[in-house]
């Protein structure tokens, strides 16, 4: 049961959640706006700075949490199926 974990649940379970960030950040991505232009003020001394803007949403940024995890994950899994398939391997040469 061990090696079947760490064969394939672990690897399947981190694809599955970087699929799963890619379709948070493609969902929670702001559309652009459709009309002409906002916050123009040509002859003002004023600097527009809008309240409350974002220019990336919590949706995005938990999904790219999750990639990132899915790869971290991935990575652990390939250092471990790594070294364990080097322990388990007969040493080999003069001084082993």
């Amino acid at each position: 049961m061990r090696r079947l974990v760490t064969t394939v649940l672990v690897p399947l379970l981190a694809v599955a959640v970087m699929a799963a960030g890619l379709v948070a950040i493609v969902v929670s991505t702001p559309q652009s706006a459709s009309f002409g232009w906002f916050a123009y003020a040509p002859l003002s001394a004023t600097v527009f700075s809008p309240t409350g803007a974002m220019v990336i949403g919590w949706g995005s940024i938990a999904g790219a949490a999750a990639v990132a995890l899915g790869l971290a994950a991935l990575a652990f899994w390939a250092g471990f199926t790594l070294a364990t398939a080097r322990t388990r391997r007969p040493p080999r040469g003069p001084n082993a």
